[in-house]
């Protein structure tokens, strides 16, 4: 589909009264679905740049933790398994703090 094409159908979907970011979630979330390379791909980069938890990263591509744990190796990307300093362990403490 032409980038014109998704703005003529977005156009007319917020017109009728769609929420466009639901839309754009909705779409993604299907996108994700039908393609397993993209999901695994996705949830390894997240989680490699620290974005995202291992039971996340599970979750995003739909696999158990020893497959998702067995693909991290494969592609040579380390587990983290929790804080590697006193000071991570401040700083990670401080953030959900702050969510709180």
């Amino acid at each position: 589909m032409k980038t014109l094409d998704t703005q003529y159908m977005l156009y007319a979907s917020t017109k009728l009264g769609y929420d466009k970011d639901e839309i754009v979630h909705d779409a993604l979330k299907m996108f994700f679905t039908v393609n397993r390379d993209l999901r695994e791909s996705t949830a390894i980069e997240l989680y490699k740049d620290n974005k995202i938890s291992m039971g996340k990263a599970c979750e995003i591509a739909d696999m158990s933790y020893e497959e998702l744990k067995n693909l991290l190796y494969k592609n040579g990307i380390p587990l983290r398994r929790g804080p590697e300093s006193a000071e991570e362990l401040r700083v990670k403490s401080k953030e959900l703090a702050d969510l709180l």
